[in-house]
């Protein structure tokens, strides 16, 4: 059968649920078309305009087929069948290999290796040195000491012919025929006499030798490839695509040579380490409900610091800094001046900023030390208020929750970095190299709250009577949670103005507070929130050269250091972090030292990935293994299945 009728068969035959039975020419209408018939007689013909009789009765009168396989059928049978070409037992090749090499005739692996189990060329060539050398002394062959350069190449040699005839058999077959195809013309296929399959071209006056001339043909998707196109680039010290490439076809050709070429060393493991890319990050998750949703001042709370500064004491110039509370709604600041960067002084500070400002639900901050120890310290601080019966009511829905960003990844802490800015910008422009004492810093630094706090948030319109200016500093002034239930009047007569008492104009003036603070965040909702989303960067600024694994838990990587590439740490990713949008950002990474550190992916350089199925399969063999011992009687030691394959093989080998 042709290719065509014999791939619409194997499509029939895969409908199952289908059953056919067979119509002869007598019966069948269809071949009243086919065969031609003469216009006055398909006038009177009945099978022509009705059909066949049996379709007016069911399915079980029809008829069915039975073919009976005759000699005379089965030669016309065998006629319509494609005859198949078998290569495997075909001796096509020319002359005969080197003297003292065995030549498997079979497309088995050559005494049953694999070339995916070894990782260097020059291992797997020296094993099958070895095993040749010991079938020779299995045949009384007197062979000692190291493996010499013959040996070696021999085994290359089987390698060579082994994997030519895999894959190139019918190029073989079409050499011998005196037949053409399409790689034989465009690669100019010979067989030379020790059997191998080389590749001319028009070179052949060329003053280069005589393997550049006619190269080797390699497969492309052979593991054999690989491990040669490995060796060249390790030899040549891991050097690019065109020189490794180069070197490789002074020798051998490989279709496709290029892609081949850089998809092997792309799988390098010292390429990868020195020259490979992190993880690619995600884009830029949405900003988080609290930063969009409307709460009182500090409620959310980012803290930085930034310095040092330098004042004048009675001792000299002094060493200070300054810590920075931002609020993540309103985006107003405090300042305070650190005398130093121990944990006492920070919460010292913090204690100030919850007495002035209110105790905020949620601080956020990057991992410096003083912070870790500060948030231990309030952790146990409010655990012990919450114990006291005293106070229980309350604080029992209050408490300070501490998160901190990602280590070295600056860009999560944004909203206060921006602002860390801004007040580094006041102050340099304001101080210069003027070396002010303490108080003069302090006082400054409350002038520069008030200034930043002024700064506009939205765009400021060009119109007169356009909306009001908003800052932050107009949230600073009323607080609307005050727990005091809001006033319902009726202002329909503006000139009715009754006389107040001191407790009614109090309660009028929280009144027009409560209008004005309404107001504010009306126009924070209308302009500011929605210039946010005309800001909005969507990618994080990357290198060029970035992986395209995807990070999953087991996987070896480089850890980023401000330190040479050859020093970097390495570790094992044994957890990856989520964000609000299910993307992983971040991850924790266990070094050798059984040290955690927690980094972000484009901190983490993969370098290998491990095979879950690896581990399955040894556990399933350990089963199995230990189900055959438990079954084995402790009378008799049997022999191991490997032992009884070995000796199979060598007995093939050696007859």
């Amino acid at each position: 059968m042709s290719t065509f009728v014999e791939n619409c068969l194997k499509e029939i035959r895969k409908c199952t649920d289908t059953e056919f039975r067979y119509v002869s020419t007598d019966i069948n209408p269809a071949d009243i078309a086919s065969r031609g018939i003469h216009f006055s007689e398909i006038k009177s013909n009945n099978l022509w305009w009705n059909g066949p009789s049996w379709l007016l009765f069911s399915n079980d009168q029809w008829p069915t087929w039975s073919y009976n396989l005759t000699t005379e059928n089965g030669n016309l049978y065998k006629s319509e069948i494609k005859p198949s070409t078998s290569y495997q037992q075909t001796e096509l090749l020319v002359g005969e290999p080197p003297s003292g090499v065995n030549c498997d005739r079979k497309l088995e692996s050559p005494y049953g290796m694999k070339c995916e189990n070894f990782s260097s060329l020059i291992r797997l060539l020296r094993i099958t040195a070895w095993v040749q050398r010991f079938i020779r002394k299995l045949k009384k062959d007197t062979i000692s000491g190291p493996l010499t350069a013959k040996e070696i190449e021999d085994a290359k040699f089987m390698w060579i012919v082994q994997i030519q005839r895999k894959h190139f058999a019918k190029e073989i077959h079409d050499i011998t025929k005196n037949k053409s195809s399409n790689i034989i013309r465009q690669l100019g296929l010979t067989i030379d006499n020790n059997g191998l399959i080389r590749c001319v071209g028009r070179i052949e006056h060329a003053d280069i030798s005589e393997n550049a001339k006619r190269p080797i043909l390699l497969p492309k998707k052979e593991a054999f490839t690989k491990l040669l196109i490995y060796n060249y680039h390790r030899n040549l010290l891991h050097v690019g695509v065109a020189q490794t490439l180069s070197q490789i076809r002074q020798k051998y050709w490989i279709p496709q040579g290029r892609s081949t070429v850089r998809h092997v060393l792309r799988t390098c493991g010292n390429c990868i380490r020195y020259e490979g890319g992190p993880y690619k990050m995600p884009l830029i998750p949405p900003l988080p409900k609290k930063r969009v949703t409307e709460s009182s001042p500090y409620t959310y709370t980012g803290i930085d610091y930034f310095g040092p500064l330098y004042v004048k004491t009675v001792n000299g110039s002094k060493k200070v800094w300054v810590c920075l509370y931002t609020c993540l709604v309103v985006r107003a600041i405090h300042l305070e001046l650190m005398l130093d960067m121990t944990t006492d002084q920070f919460l010292l500070g913090c204690r100030r900023v919850v007495v002035r400002c209110g105790t905020p639900i949620q601080i956020i901050s990057d991992n410096a030390l003083q912070f870790k120890a500060a948030s231990n310290v309030v952790q146990q601080e409010w655990e012990k208020v919450l114990n006291d019966s005293d106070i229980q009511n309350y604080v029992s829905n209050k408490g300070i929750s501490w998160k901190f960003i990602v280590e070295l990844a600056p860009w999560m802490g944004g909203f206060y970095e921006r602002l860390v800015g801004l007040a580094k910008r006041s102050l340099r422009k304001t101080i210069g190299k003027v070396c002010l004492s303490v108080e003069q810093l302090r006082t400054l630094l409350t002038e520069v709250e008030a200034v930043v706090n002024s700064r506009p948030l939205a765009y400021i319109g060009e119109d007169i009577d356009s909306n009001i200016v908003l800052t932050p500093s107009c949230f600073l002034t009323l607080n609307k949670h005050t727990g005091i239930p809001e006033r319902i009047d009726n202002d329909d007569d503006p000139e009715y103005k009754p006389q107040f008492s001191s407790t009614d104009n109090l309660l009028e003036l929280w009144k027009k507070g409560q209008k004005h603070l309404n107001r504010f965040w009306k126009v924070w909702r209308d302009d500011y929130l929605l210039s946010i989303r005309e800001r909005t960067t969507v990618k994080l600024k990357e290198k060029r050269v970035r992986s395209k694994q995807y990070p999953q838990i087991g996987d070896i990587v480089l850890i980023k250091d401000d330190l040479p590439r050859g020093m970097w740490k390495i570790g094992k990713i044994i957890n990856l972090s989520k964000s609000s949008d299910e993307q992983c950002r971040s991850a924790k990474v266990l070094l050798p030292s059984k040290k955690t550190l927690n980094r972000t992916l484009n901190f983490l350089y993969p370098l290998e990935c491990h095979d879950d199925n690896v581990e399955q399969t040894d556990n399933v063999n350990n089963v199995e293994q230990n189900s055959k011992c438990e079954t084995q009687t402790s009378s008799t030691r049997p022999q191991r299945r490997a032992a009884e394959q070995a000796k199979q093989k060598i007995h093939e080998w050696t007859s």
